[in-house]
This record gives C-alpha cells, sequence and structure tokens, in this order.
C-alpha cells in the first residue's frame, strides 16, 4: 500500500502543480549526502521518514455481510499515518525557493488525494499485474484530470479483469474514509531539523507531508444467520405464561436467486410491514408464532400472499 500511493502523489504534483514532469523529477529516496550530490536535475523528493497508527481514526464497529446462511464480520482497517520530509533540491537557491512554493500551493489544496491521482496509482498496479486492458482505462481516467470522479474510478476498479491481489489493493484505495493527505504543523511531528540531522546534512526548507492509509487486518469471523429473535414478556404479579413476540428475517429473491431491493413485505391484516433493503434483506417485529401470511408488493406487479410459520428454520422469499 506504501509505494502504491506515490505514484498518486506524484500525478498529484506533476498535474495539479504545473510542474513539468520532462524538468522537474519527483522521488522518494533517503537523501543521503551521497544521492543529493548525484542528482543531474532539479528534484522533489518526499522522504518517508516515520509510520504511527492514527488512533483517532480506529474502527470497534465490525461491519457485516450475508450470504449462504452465514453472517461474515471482518475487523475494521487501522489507519496508519505516513510522514514524509519534503524538500525540493536544486543548485540554484531561487529555483529550490519556487518549487518548494509549488509544493505547498499543491499539496495543502487537497486534503485527500484526488481521483485521477487515484487512477495513476491504479494504472501501475494494472501494469505491475500485466492486466493491459484496465492499464488503458485507468490511464485514462488519470489523464481525464478534474473530470474523474470517484464514481468513474469505483466503477473502473469494479469491473477490472485483475488477480485478487491486485483488486484489494485498487479497493483499499478507495476505502472508507478516504485517503487524507496535508502540510501538518510541528506540533503534529517531530522537528525537521533533527530529521535532517539524522541525515547527517545540513537542513534544506522543507515540509511535513501526512497521508494516512488503510492497513486491511484480513480478519474475519464468521456466524450463523439469526432468523428469528424471540421476546417473553409478563406482567408485574402475574404468574402464567408469559406473552411471546418474535423478530424475524429473510430475504427476497427472483427465481434466479438474485435479491431483490424495493419489494414491500407486510404481515396480511396488520400494519407491521417492512421494505428490503440492497441485499434483498427485510426484517418484520411484533410477529406472533404460527402461521400467517405475508403480503408481498413489488412496484409495477399484483401482491403475491406468501404463509410462513413461526419460529421457523427459513424465511426467505422466492417471487415469480
Amino acid at each position: 500500500m506504501i509505494t502504491d500511493v506515490h505514484p498518486a502523489i506524484r500525478h498529484l504534483l506533476y498535474s495539479r502543480g504545473l510542474i513539468p514532469p520532462e524538468e522537474v523529477d519527483v522521488c522518494f529516496e533517503r537523501p543521503t549526502k551521497e544521492w543529493v550530490d548525484s542528482l543531474v536535475r532539479p528534484t522533489i523528493n518526499l522522504y518517508l521518514f516515520d509510520i504511527e497508527e492514527n488512533t483517532d481514526l480506529r474502527q470497534t464497529n465490525m461491519p457485516v455481510s450475508r450470504g449462504a446462511g452465514n453472517a461474515t464480520y471482518r475487523m475494521p482497517p487501522r489507519r496508519f499515518d505516513l510522514r514524509y520530509l519534503v524538500s525540493a533540491l536544486t543548485t540554484v537557491a531561487d529555483d529550490e525557493y519556487l518549487l518548494i512554493y509549488r509544493i505547498l500551493a499543491t499539496l495543502m489544496r487537497y486534503a485527500t488525494l484526488p481521483p485521477s491521482a487515484l487512477a495513476e496509482a491504479m494504472t501501475v498496479i494494472a501494469a505491475r499485474a500485466s492486466a493491459e486492458p484496465a492499464r488503458e482505462r485507468f490511464a485514462a481516467l488519470a489523464r481525464a484530470g478534474e473530470r474523474t470522479s470517484l464514481d468513474d474510478l469505483r466503477g473502473a476498479v469494479a469491473t477490472a479483469d485483475v488477480e485478487p491481489a491486485a483488486q484489494a489493493t485498487m479497493r483499499a484505495l478507495l476505502a472508507e474514509p478516504p485517503l487524507t493527505a496535508k502540510i501538518a504543523t510541528a506540533d503534529e511531528g517531530p522537528r525537521l531539523i533533527d530529521v535532517w540531522s539524522a541525515l547527517e546534512q545540513a537542513p534544506r526548507p522543507s515540509l511535513l507531508y501526512v497521508v494516512t492509509v488503510p492497513v486491511d487486518l484480513d480478519i474475519a469471523i464468521e456466524s450463523p444467520l439469526v432468523l428469528t429473535r424471540m421476546l417473553r414478556t409478563r406482567q408485574r404479579g402475574d404468574t402464567g405464561a408469559p406473552a411471546v413476540t418474535m423478530r424475524i428475517g429473510g430475504t427476497v429473491r427472483d427465481r434466479a436467486g438474485a435479491p431483490i431491493a424495493g419489494v414491500t413485505v407486510a404481515i396480511e391484516g396488520s400494519a407491521v410491514e417492512t421494505v428490503t433493503g440492497s441485499e434483498g434483506r427485510f426484517a418484520l417485529s411484533h410477529v406472533s408464532s404460527g402461521k400467517m401470511t405475508l403480503r408481498i408488493t413489488r412496484a409495477g406487479r399484483a401482491p403475491q400472499r406468501v404463509t410462513i410459520e413461526t419460529p421457523s428454520d427459513s424465511y426467505d422469499i422466492t417471487l415469480d
């Protein structure tokens, strides 16, 4: 993930900072004296010198996906701050000041890496996976600049014919919350003069740039779906059998097995009803035990009625 972010930052500086790539290099090297002395062109260097978890963005809730009779809970990604020492390396002081100002103006303008910059990163990922059609599509989105939207990029990733590892990396670049980036203050990291000192270099005008990236822990927990929940209630002082109500849930599908969204599921003769979500799932509360009829209403079609019995092993419904 770290090296996959670098093409996006390089593209951001070239395309939005109006820095000519044929005249200025953008590198991610450790700026030792030997390396600096070997440079033959003006160079913008972003040296990754520190990585730390951003605990303010740590999430504890586990998103759930349902299917095949199971619920899968995934540990959300952790977020890590990548801290870069950003400097402009030239032999002419005025050129150095001009470049550092251009860098500052560009990086401060974008609190998140723009879609076209992320598309450039995905171009490199697709090329590494030898997926030429996908590489060409992402390259076109990168060239489109501000016309490229996140929806365009998500659509390209969803249909990209690349190996699973490359697909996972692309999805991580689009994870929510998005990849944030900022010019940090002295209170948000070590003093840059100390970083230069550790490199045994004379200090130069430089910036502290922080990019926050997700790290997927790849931890998933599978458990059976809870289809029926029962609530037993009894009036205080009542020694009789408790009243029992249930909450049931299932999925509405068509004959091909695809889930159907926007279907109204109601208990016949009752005001209890719900509408299926994007995964075709529904849940009904205040359900009594025994047989009952569900009225299934789909836009543009006559209502269908389905008889079920509660409790049951399944409340899934298949529509004609």
